[in-house]
């Protein structure tokens, strides 16, 4: 009976995050008739290193591009930490440095130190992710070096499932996220995301190397007009690779 509760909670988280996406989605055809939808790609390398095996160093560096002909396009670089707590339970660190490259406004670097807690909660089968994130956002305009400051908290809930692990350290894996943001206080930014629903797919080749490929619709606020919310679709392409001691 405990099996069957598991297995019918699972589904439903499965189905609320998809349910999740398919509003997006729905939010996105709409966008797209009335034409305020960002299309995006998003491309990234992310190395990490294991000091030891509670200990991990890791990071981001991408390339984001608005596909318009007066968009934007980003440099990512955001070096981070994480930490073993015990348990289920890690402790994240980082900074971000987004450096943004803009065709109609001036152009923007974002310093974004964060600090973040992440969980399994219930583990079953199909464990249930949660990160906890706050971020210190100092927004500048490179052209006046003013910036636009604020906290901000984000909640990340995700759950994956794993397949065909026929050989050591060779999956697939599927996964559906949904993610929220509030920021707490300050102002905000060029970018003012408020919420995220992701579908991604994992091919893993090694323990240490894997590639994904992920899909997501966002909504967030105009950074001209704070009054009006806008849709994006991005898609995202990662390469994950990692050395050290993970035993």
């Amino acid at each position: 009976m405990i099996g069957s509760l598991r297995l019918y909670i699972t589904q439903r988280c499965f189905f609320y995050l998809i349910l999740l996406l398919a509003l997006g989605t729905g939010r996105i055809t709409y966008a797209q008739s009335e034409g305020d939808v960002s299309k995006q790609i998003w491309i990234d390398i992310n190395p990490s290193y294991f000091i030891n095996p509670h200990f991990e160093i890791f990071g981001d560096i991408g390339v984001r591009k608005e596909i318009e002909n007066n968009g934007w396009w980003r440099f990512v670089v955001r070096p981070s930490l994480r930490k073993w707590l015990g348990g289920r339970f890690y402790f994240s660190a980082g900074v971000g440095n987004f450096f943004t490259f803009n065709d109609i406004i001036d152009n923007r670097w974002e310093l974004r130190p964060f600090q973040g807690l992440s969980f399994t909660w219930p583990y079953w089968k199909t464990p249930i992710n949660h990160y906890l994130r706050i971020e210190e956002r100092f927004d500048f305009n490179t052209k006046t070096w003013n910036s636009k400051n604020s906290v901000r908290v984000r909640y990340q809930l995700n759950i994956s499932y794993r397949w065909a692990a026929i050989q050591p350290g060779r999956f697939w894996q599927a996964t559906a996220s949904g993610e929220a943001f509030v920021t707490v206080t300050g102002e905000q930014g060029q970018f003012q995301e408020q919420a995220r629903a992701t579908l991604g797919l994992d091919r893993s080749f090694t323990y240490d190397l894997h590639y994904r490929f992920e899909i997501t619709w966002q909504q967030e606020r105009l950074f001209f007009n704070t009054n009006e919310s806008v849709s994006d679709i991005y898609f995202r392409f990662r390469f994950t690779k990692s050395w050290g001691n993970r035993e």
